[in-house]
């Protein structure tokens, strides 16, 4: 009997069969063959490396559960499959058991990882947290992003118990001094080895702990005239081929020059068509034109004319931000990036004698397409629903040997985000 009991508790006290796994590898796939740079260093690594893991929140909005369901499907075409980390809201976890549980009995989607957060929301996947890669050990860190306040800001806790990550935390902030929208993961985008852009809304104090845990040089750019003020509404790179070196990228520009170049072309009987996206913020509403301006038959009207006023001044700045990023890549890489630029349109918040300023909280006017995700060799970007914009798009990917693929953005355009804000790519390389 005693020989019984004993062999009862041993079977109790371990797991015959577990996997043999490293703790660090619990969220990530680390099958990449891409060696680190050197020396050894911490940094945020850029687009030009593969991707390790995806993290995107969970939402039971149709758009958002077919967008969720449209990165699963292309991950698993891959022969390199990066794991896919899902988020889900404590208030939603039986909803994200019946919509994922398709998946769980077929091996082919065992790069399907669920999280549960104690959060109420977890779709600005961007914003809560960053990864820091360290390219002497191969292990990342989690950083915990000031989003005090808001929903998603203990996300980042979850996500480091689960994966069991260390996690580099921020301090507790107070209602006076709490830090905005600057502070968060959009704002913070590595574009090489050597350079993070971050935005000029970005508080001292995470500058400076940015700055600390990384080595690589901080750009700031013009983003304080948009509402949510994230670089990603702006910039990102693409590299131009596989393993692509910091120079041998190309840099996408949200670009309301060139928005205006497709317009001023236009037949100037082109057919009026009803915008299928739902207005945004009541806030907003001194805009009643929106998408009509789009179209040459209203380009005189008041509203359209004082609304290319204030893009011209949008792409002004833009235009000087990009001369910073240019100068960066000249200083630290000794190379000037070739530049594609996309057409977007912004809206300010009002009427003003002056744009370019924190008054505008100007957002997009047409879904994002800078504002895309990138694991090679997939691009997914926000489909255009105004056709001479999707058009132009697709002309300047004719120049890319990556797989582009359109997904509707519009839960995220309509909450004023894209769809990179709704995911959080880790990449990584082999020490």
């Amino acid at each position: 009997m005693k020989i019984l009991l004993l062999l009862l508790v041993c079977v109790s006290c371990f797991k015959f069969g577990e996997s043999d796994k490293p703790a660090h590898t619990l969220c990530e796939n680390k099958e990449e063959l891409r060696a680190c740079p050197k020396p050894a260093t911490k940094l945020f690594l850029p687009r030009t490396y593969p991707a390790r893991s995806i993290y995107i929140g969970y939402s039971s909005d149709e758009v958002h559960s077919e967008f969720l369901n449209l990165i699963i499907d292309q991950v698993q075409t891959l022969e390199f499959k990066p794991m896919i980390n899902i988020l889900v809201p404590r208030t939603e976890d039986i909803e994200a058991h019946k919509a994922m549980q398709k998946y769980f009995d077929h091996k082919t989607y065992d790069f399907i990882n669920l999280i549960p957060t104690t959060s109420n929301e977890t779709v600005w996947a961007q914003d809560y947290m960053e990864v820091l890669f360290d390219t002497k050990t191969g292990f990342s860190k989690i950083v915990d992003l000031p989003y005090a306040g808001r929903e998603g800001e203990s996300i980042p806790v979850s996500v480091a118990l689960s994966c069991q990550k260390q996690i580099i935390e921020q301090r507790t902030y107070t209602q006076e001094d709490m830090p905005g929208n600057g502070d968060y993961g959009g704002n913070i985008e590595a574009v090489s080895e050597k350079i993070v852009l971050v935005g000029n809304n970005l508080s001292n104090e995470s500058y400076d702990i940015i700055q600390n845990i990384t080595s690589q040089e901080l750009v700031e750019v013009d983003v304080n005239w948009l509402e949510t003020g994230h670089v990603d509404e702006l910039f990102t790179t693409l590299p131009n081929k596989k393993e692509a070196k910091a120079c041998e990228q190309t840099l996408l520009v949200a670009s309301p020059g060139r928005a205006y170049e497709i317009l001023d072309v236009l037949p100037s009987d082109l057919k009026e068509e009803k915008s299928r996206f739902e207005g945004y913020y009541d806030d907003y509403n001194i805009w009643p034109v929106r998408h009509q301006c789009l179209y040459p038959k209203n380009f005189k009207s008041k509203e359209c004319v004082e609304l290319r006023n204030a893009n011209n001044v949008y792409q002004m700045n833009i235009e000087q931000s990009v001369q910073k990023i240019e100068a960066a890549f000249k200083k630290l890489h000794g190379c000037t990036l070739s530049i594609a630029r996309f057409p977007q349109l912004f809206i300010p918040l009002g009427i003003f004698p002056t744009y370019g300023t924190y008054n505008d909280r100007a957002v997009a006017l047409n879904p994002n397409s800078v504002n895309n995700i990138f694991f090679y060799p997939k691009l997914i970007l926000a489909k255009q629903e105004f056709i001479p914009f999707q058009k132009s798009i697709e002309e300047v990917l004719k120049n890319f040997s990556y797989e582009a693929i359109y997904a509707d953005g519009k839960f995220v355009h309509e909450l004023n985000g894209g769809i990179h804000c709704a995911t959080n790519i880790s990449y990584g390389c082999s020490p």
